[in-house]
């Protein structure tokens, strides 16, 4: 169960990443007093001193190894990556049935089906204004 958790958000981070990469006008997070750390077309000057690449990173790490802290973007995309390894640390057969091979197949058709149909939920209804 826990595995099914992560693959549940995982997809709800992969959905605040593609709501606000390519629908952010429409989305609940425009308009926000998270403006400048959601919306990718301002959010990229976090990682800048000045918001300007020219003045370098704005703290050690900010364009590389910390880059999760600027923007939202990044921040989902470090969960999405966490709860899929996570996901796959806890792994445990959903259903065991005692034939390993199916029991890799239908959990792989459970996960997928969950993580899609939770981006979809997310991306299309719930992240949307």
């Amino acid at each position: 169960m826990i595995t099914l958790s992560c693959i549940i958000l995982a997809g709800i981070s992969n959905a605040i990443m593609d709501k606000i990469s390519f629908h952010y006008d429409n989305s609940i997070f425009k308009n926000t007093s998270i403006e400048q750390w959601a919306n990718p077309k301002l959010s990229w000057k976090n990682k800048w001193k000045n918001g300007d690449r020219k003045n370098g990173e704005r703290f050690i790490g900010s364009s590389t190894i910390f880059v999760w802290t600027t923007d939202l973007w990044h921040l989902a995309q470090s969960f999405m990556i966490t709860f899929f390894c996570l996901g796959i640390v806890f792994y445990q057969p959903f259903i065991d049935i005692g034939i390993s091979w199916l029991n890799l197949i239908i959990d792989f058709i459970i996960y997928k089906t969950t993580f899609s149909l939770v981006f979809e939920l997310f991306f299309s209804k719930i992240f949307k204004r």
